[in-house]
């Protein structure tokens, strides 16, 4: 039973391994031909070396303006992301430290009702007493 185990572990391992090796074939393949298709149609277009370059260096400067355009979209969403997550933080920040604050004043007067008062009021009521004579 063990055996069995590892001899399908062991065939499963082959197998992925294998899988991965054509995987990267066929991507090393699509990138050999496409460079050499890119090749072939810049050595055999029609149009002069002066004017192939021109159009290389333009193209180049709208794609890395496209790239600039992009990275700053991109910053932007990033940072209004975390605008936001901060806000909601603070926001639930106070949330949760009102409740607390609610929580402790409820059980503070919970306390209260439970202790008996009335010494204490009965010398509140003698000090204001005092305080208007």
């Amino acid at each position: 039973m063990i055996l069995t185990s590892w001899f399908k572990k062991r065939k499963k391992e082959i197998q992925r391994k294998s899988k991965i090796q054509t995987a990267k074939k066929i991507v090393f393949g699509t990138a050999a031909g496409s460079l050499g298709g890119l090749l072939g149609g810049l050595l055999f277009s029609p149009k002069s070396g002066k004017e192939t370059r021109k159009d290389i260096v333009d193209s180049s400067k709208d794609i890395t303006n496209n790239i600039i355009e992009k990275t700053a979209t991109l910053k932007e969403s990033i940072d209004n992301k975390v605008t936001n997550a901060k806000d909601g933080i603070t926001d639930a920040k106070s949330k949760i430290s009102e409740y607390l604050n609610e929580k402790k004043t409820s059980k503070i007067v919970n306390n209260a009702k439970d202790e008996d008062l009335s010494p204490i009021v009965e010398q509140a009521e003698t000090i204001e007493k005092k305080d208007k004579k």
